[in-house]
């Protein structure tokens, strides 16, 4: 299966080649590296078939940074978008936020890299590891990862998808989703438990609901820098990252990630 992928990414590396999902390139775009991708980010989660593998041929993929570890939501991995779709980067280091700042375009050669996925997000690493939840090992280190990625001075902002929470889908997963006009169900919570008074950070699940009654969680590390915040009780709009997991419960459902406290908008 998984010389089945690698045969149908080479297949479309010509067509796909000189492709910038965000625009027209001038000379000066790319004066870090100057390289373009071949291959949509989609495809690396249309042809991934359930476990982790290695890219075996040359293939080069690229995006532009649309989360980051500042306000320590995300930990020591940053995740970017082409526009076709996402991948998270699992750098295994801190102070991404100074190193891949948001918005910046990054290019990635990922031969001989891991292709994985984690709550419905493809993920890109420095190799397998069968003993991990994540199953893709981190790179460890900047020069490791510094060796298969470049960063260009090339800066754009990635507008979210706007589907609402009727409209989700999987293939979404990893991408910037802002959805619109919920409210928070329950009473006042916080986004998750800092650990003030238990001792110990925990993880958050909150829901909220629109108006023709669905629902979606926001999940929030208990290290985020707004974990004890108060879950606002009003009409709300959230922008984060989009998933597809276990959280609080027994089935799977569709999760935000915050970035950061600006990604809510009262």
């Amino acid at each position: 299966m998984k010389k089945i992928f690698v045969c149908i990414l080479s297949g479309v590396l010509t067509v796909a080649c000189g492709y910038d999902r965000f625009g027209t390139l001038g000379p000066g775009d790319l004066e870090g590296s100057g390289t373009l991708p071949d291959a949509d980010l989609a495809l690396l989660r249309e042809h991934f078939y359930g476990d982790p593998f290695v890219v075996q041929e040359d293939l080069t993929v690229g995006g532009y940074v649309v989360s980051d570890d500042r306000a320590g939501n995300f930990f020591r991995s940053f995740i970017i978008d082409d526009g076709s779709g996402a991948v998270e980067i699992r750098a295994g280091f801190y102070d991404l936020h100074a190193y891949c700042q948001r918005g910046r375009r990054i290019v990635i050669h990922a031969r001989g890299l891991a292709v994985g996925m984690y709550n419905g997000v493809v993920q890109l690493g420095a190799g397998v590891n069968d003993w991990s939840a994540y199953r893709v090992e981190e790179f460890g280190s900047r020069v490791l990862l510094d060796r298969c990625m470049e960063r260009d001075t090339l800066f754009r902002e990635v507008p979210p998808l706007e589907p609402g929470i009727g409209g989700l889908e999987e293939r979404y997963c990893g991408r910037l989703v802002r959805i619109a006009e919920v409210c928070r169900s329950g009473g006042p919570v916080t986004w998750a438990d800092a650990g003030a008074e238990s001792g110990m950070p925990a993880t958050g699940t909150v829901w909220f609901r629109d108006a023709a009654g669905d629902s979606v969680a926001v999940v929030t590390s208990g290290y985020a820098s707004f974990a004890g915040d108060t879950v606002p009780a009003g009409r709300v709009t959230l922008t984060g990252i989009l998933m597809y997991g276990k959280f609080g419960g027994t089935r799977e459902v569709f999760a935000l990630k915050l970035r950061d406290g600006n990604d809510v908008e009262m």
